[in-house]
Parts: structure tokens; sequence; C-alpha cells
């Protein structure tokens, strides 16, 4: 969670620089648990991050060939390696038979990928410490949530969008940025399209630390996608002091205010607050 380029080459490139500092004599298991930061006993977990891990050399590819006038095969001489180390791997290999394969010729290519992708198609990096410090309060919640009696519906809804920014989070030095976007766009559209969640859920104080903690979320994520915009302020779930849930329209618009930043408090202790349009009259 570095502020560094952010692409799937120099994602890749940081992967295999933390794997060089591995020891060779280890299993690929072993290896890739203190890489990716996975309890080596987690096997499926495991498992499934070094999945993503070999989904990189592809998205490299898609996004390369985006980039215009550049050789493009040039610019990928160095996959077919990669993608044959990544076909005859398994976890019980020794850690030396899969590392030793990246080159410094290899190496060299997913520098230049990651130069070129980085001018050309830059991608949002996430403030390390923000990043770390939403994790932490995402597994207390997730902690806490287990031990609580809520209703159904609700410890349904609350447990699926934190399992999401929790898997975000954890997986942003494999896949980036977009995931953590997708889930504040997904989570605003599920507020709009159902806000009696918000109403409920925020009467509840484990419901009002959730919207903090995703509040936090759009902070970090600070978001421009068509209409939808989240910068440096929270996000708003409903007009202060409104006890009605607001209906919808299909040609509505969700605007975040961004301009302002309705708090007592510091920007980290604020609660989401959705401001929604006026209900336009119909002629």
């Amino acid at each position: 969670m570095e502020s560094e380029p952010n692409n799937p080459a120099s994602r890749l490139l940081r992967i295999v620089r933390d794997g060089q500092k591995q020891s060779k004599t280890q299993t690929a298991a072993e290896s890739w648990a203190s890489v990716l930061e996975v309890p080596l006993e987690d096997k499926p977990l495991l498992l499934s991050r070094v999945g993503h891990v070999m989904a990189l050399p592809e998205a490299i590819r898609t996004e390369l060939e985006q980039v215009e006038n550049i050789n493009h095969a040039l610019h990928l001489k160095w996959l077919p390696s990669v993608e044959t180390s990544f076909s005859i791997h398994n976890l019980n290999m020794q850690w030396k038979q899969f590392i030793d394969r990246f080159n410094p010729e290899t190496i060299y290519g997913l520098e230049v990928c990651g130069d070129v992708l980085s001018r050309n198609r830059p991608e949002k990096t996430v403030d390390h410490d923000s990043a770390r410090g939403l994790l932490n309060d995402i597994r207390d919640l997730i902690t806490e949530l287990a031990e609580i009696q809520l209703p159904e519906d609700l410890h349904s809804f609350l447990y699926e969008h934190l399992k999401i920014v929790k898997d975000a989070l954890e997986e942003y030095k494999i896949k980036g940025m977009k995931p953590l976007e997708a889930e504040v766009e997904r989570l605003t559209g599920a507020v709009a399209r159902n806000p009696e969640f918000w109403i409920r859920t925020k009467e509840t104080d484990f419901g009002e630390r959730f919207w903090n903690a995703m509040g936090k979320l759009a902070i970090v994520t600070t978001i421009v996608a068509g209409q939808l915009q989240i910068g440096q302020e929270v996000f708003s779930v409903m007009s202060p002091g409104q006890e009605q849930a607001p209906t919808f329209e299909s040609n509505w618009e969700i605007n975040i205010n961004v301009e302002s930043l309705e708090t007592s408090g510091s920007p980290d202790d604020a609660s989401p607050i959705l401001a929604l349009p006026p209900k336009q009259e119909k002629t």
C-alpha cells in the first residue's frame, strides 16, 4: 500500500522483488505466505492470493495493448518466460525453482512496462498508513459483528460489505485500487436502492461505526467516477435530521458534496451522510 507507481507491472515487480528476499531453500508455500501476508496454514486463502498474482501477466498485456505507438511485442518479450514459470508452479516446490526464473532480463522488462503504464495508464494509489488503519478497523468490526445480535438482513448486509473491504485492502498489493473503488460505488448504490438500511443501521452503535469506517474508505479511495464524486470529504447517505427514507426515481443523479465536511469533529470521526436531491414535482 505504498505511494509508488500502481499498475499491474509495477505490482508484479514489487511482489517478485519481495520474493527475491525470501530463502530459496524454503517451499513456495512458505515464501508466498510471507510475501502475501497470508497464514501458511490457510491453504485456500493462500491459493486464492497466488492465483491473483498469476493473473497479473495477462493484466499487464491487456493494459499495455491499450497504449498506442509502442512495439507491444518488444515490450512483452519477457511474458512467455513468466507464463511458463507460473504454469509449472506448485506450492510444494522449492522456492529457488520459481524465483530464479525471474532473471535480470525479465526484471528489466517488468520495469519498462511499469514505466510505460505509469505514464500512459496511471492508477490511483492508497496512502499506506490510512489503508492500514482502516484495515485494522474493518477487522475489529468483523470480529465484533460475530458477537452481537442484529436482525439477519442487517447482519448479512454489514458482514458482506465489511468482508469485501477487508479482502480488497488485503489484496491491494496484488490488485491495486479498483476493487476498493468498486466497493464504494457498490455500497452507495445499495443504499440508494434500499435507503432504509441506512436508517436501521444508524440506530445501533455498531452501525454508526460501520458508516464511519465506510466514510474513511471513501476518503482513502478519492474517487471520481461519472456523476459520483468522492474526494477528501466523507460521502453522505442521507440528509441530517431526515426521518423518512427518501424515494428514488430512475432519472435522479446521486450528487456527492465535496465542498464541505459536515462534522463536529475531525474527518476521522465523521460518519457518512447522504445528501439527496429534492424530489422533483411531476408536471
